[in-house]
């Protein structure tokens, strides 16, 4: 896998450094050690129960604090079979080259005869399915999920970006701050380098079941669309709370007995109760309607990650009295948006880097802007990052299906 050079790499600031709540700070990116294992037996205090944070199929998770008061997370891989000793690979492969604020940071790793250690940031409030199992209290208000699903989204995007596949989406492996900032972690299955115009499928079917997209569960056959199945699973749980072990009629997955509500716009069954009322009915709307194309069975039917964050985005800032055009465009991570006739506009026109510094906050335009350009290029996420020659207005998103007004009159009589 060849170095990712870009701002993320070469030392770029994060937004927001330290958590508004415990203090905890994000550590400079670009820093990278090899530790000893002694180090890592101090700094957690000699990985003892009170410091345990979590395990999983690989190892134990501890918390640590470095001899600079740096707070960190330390994964202690055990046994180290072969599928574990190719998972400690992957993450070091991955993640030492990978930066984003809405990922995990690797600072380090530990390779001392069969003790093999990778070093984290410490992220302080725990993952997204500690907040579903009600371990941690699940955010009540409507605006925290959707800032969770926005960071998930963006970092999601970046690692598609850079030819990444995640392959094991799930909440577990969603991280939050308190000030509910999310990162991806977890990247001992991962793909790096793939190429999308490769046929990718092997035996070897790994991940995690209800999360799995069909067509992988079938036959191993996995793409970036197999991460935008997973992600519109988490979508999903977050908007009804429940997890995909949890029980429901007939024996049905989360999905099976969700898609059919999703598709008939029945909110009052779809939403978690501990929502209440402080929803906003047009978010919600839009938010269900991207879960339901994110699961589509049919891969060339889900949308890019790049169009999920970018319509995330537009939702948040508030372009919720308009519409969305819900129609993947096949071969392209672009979708039209508004009545422009020209769909030609080409991916070359990208300019590379652009969209990674908005994220960054590093650029005066929001990533989550909701202009878009006036000339007859049809409307892309790069085209409205291109600042010479366009007129900036408002997008207007385009839905096939009830109005949300029809909607909202239509979840008002199911609730009465």
């Amino acid at each position: 896998m060849e170095m990712i050079i870009d701002q993320y790499f070469c030392g770029a600031i994060f937004k927001t450094p330290e958590c508004s709540i415990c203090g905890n700070k994000r550590p400079k990116m670009g820093w990278h050690k090899d530790f000893s294992y002694m180090e890592l037996e101090k700094a957690t205090e000699w990985f003892s129960n009170e410091n345990f944070l979590s395990k999983g199929g690989f190892g134990s998770v501890y918390r640590g604090v470095l001899k600079n008061g740096q707070r960190v997370a330390v994964k202690q891989h055990n046994g180290m079979s072969l599928q574990g000793d190719k998972e400690f690979k992957c993450e070091v492969e991955v993640l030492s080259k990978a930066r984003h604020p809405n990922l995990v940071m690797l600072l380090g790793s530990c390779s001392e005869g069969n003790q093999k250690l990778l070093v984290y940031e410490y992220v302080c409030n725990g993952s997204l399915d500690q907040f579903l199992s009600g371990d941690i209290r699940m955010p009540r208000n409507w605006e925290r999920r959707m800032k969770i699903a926005l960071g998930a989204a963006r970092g999601l995007e970046y690692l598609h970006k850079h030819n990444i596949i995640h392959r094991d989406i799930r909440p577990n492996n969603i991280l939050i701050t308190h000030d509910h900032e999310s990162l991806l972690g977890d990247f001992g299955l991962a793909k790096a380098g793939y190429d999308e115009s490769q046929n990718s499928s092997g035996n070897d079917v790994v991940g995690t079941l209800g999360y799995m997209a069909p067509e992988y569960a079938a036959n191993g056959k996995f793409s970036t669309k197999t991460d935008v199945y997973a992600f519109g699973v988490v979508l999903l749980q977050l908007i009804t709370g429940l997890k995909t072990t949890n029980n429901h009629p007939e024996d049905k997955s989360l999905v099976e007995w969700a898609m059919p509500l999703l598709e008939q716009r029945n909110y009052p069954r779809l939403v978690d109760k501990r929502i209440g009322d402080s929803h906003d009915f047009h978010q919600l709307f839009w938010m269900v309607e991207i879960a339901e194309k994110c699961l589509k069975k049919d891969p060339n039917k889900r949308h890019t990650m790049e169009w999920v964050a970018k319509t995330l985005g537009h939702i948040m800032e508030g372009s919720t009295d308009n519409s969305i055009d819900f129609n993947p465009i096949e071969s392209s991570s672009y979708v039209n948006i508004g009545d422009n006739n020209n769909s030609n506009y080409s991916k070359q026109e990208d300019v590379k880097g652009k969209e990674d510094d908005k994220i960054l906050g590093t650029e005066a335009t929001s990533s989550c802007s909701t202009y878009r350009t006036s000339s007859s290029k049809s409307w892309s996420p790069s085209s409205s990052n291109t600042q010479e020659g366009y007129e900036r207005k408002k997008i207007h998103l385009k839905h096939k299906g009830p109005s949300p007004n029809k909607g909202k009159l239509l979840y008002e009589e199911m609730i009465h």
